[in-house]
């Protein structure tokens, strides 16, 4: 087990100081877990800022997303008023892609380095964890079957019985499931919703 661990604890401590609400599934153990229905008061990227703050899980996730070169598109579109849903990866997700790329020393910045050359493929990436609409767990998943999700770059991932999805490389990318083995899903932004993933979703064969 990871960090996200004290995720709630975490999260809470740093949301209700900022005034805000993350809301999760009181005994979600599958995709037909309780789910939240009305809006946080903070946006997506303002909870995965928070949340990091509190315990570092969100670091290598928000280096990316404002990488220099992206002039803050990625977290203007996190930020506004269209409805989206985002898979979260953890530092930990971040740091075996780096490994697994060859970096002996990963680090938050490594990711905006590695991709200097080829922004494009950074923000491909990045759109591939991104879905449109307020999509809980029980619009994403099915407990019979499996259903394919179109992202943002316009490729789909397949998410599967058991709260697990497939990217397009094969990866089987689990819910991130906290201390008390529910998964850390269903976090309520004002504009969307958050789901952490233990693995960084790849749109292409590597």
């Amino acid at each position: 087990m990871n960090k996200l661990v004290n995720f709630k604890a975490g999260a809470a401590v740093a949301l209700a100081a900022l005034t805000m609400a993350v809301a999760l599934p009181a005994a979600a153990k599958g995709p037909k877990g309780p789910v939240p229905g009305k809006p946080g008061e903070a946006n997506i990227v303002e909870i995965a800022t928070a949340v990091n703050k509190q315990s570092g899980e969100f670091e290598y996730l928000l280096a990316a997303a404002t990488c220099d070169y992206f002039d803050g598109a990625v977290a203007e579109l996190l930020t506004g008023k269209k409805k989206l849903t985002l898979f979260a990866p953890t530092d930990d997700a971040f740091i075996a892609l780096q490994k697994a790329l060859g970096v002996t020393e990963p680090a938050p910045e490594v990711t905006c380095a590695a991709f200097a050359e080829t922004p494009e493929v950074l923000f491909d990436v990045l759109a591939y964890h991104v879905t449109e609409g307020r999509r809980f767990s029980n619009s994403v998943f099915n407990r019979n079957a499996v259903k394919q999700i179109r992202m943002l770059n316009g490729q789909f991932v397949i998410t599967n019985p058991g709260f697990t999805l497939t990217d397009i490389a094969g990866n089987e990318v689990s819910i991130v499931v906290d201390e008390d083995e529910a998964p850390v899903a269903n976090i309520n932004a004002s504009n969307g919703v958050i789901h952490v993933i233990d693995t960084v979703l790849l749109p292409f064969v590597p």
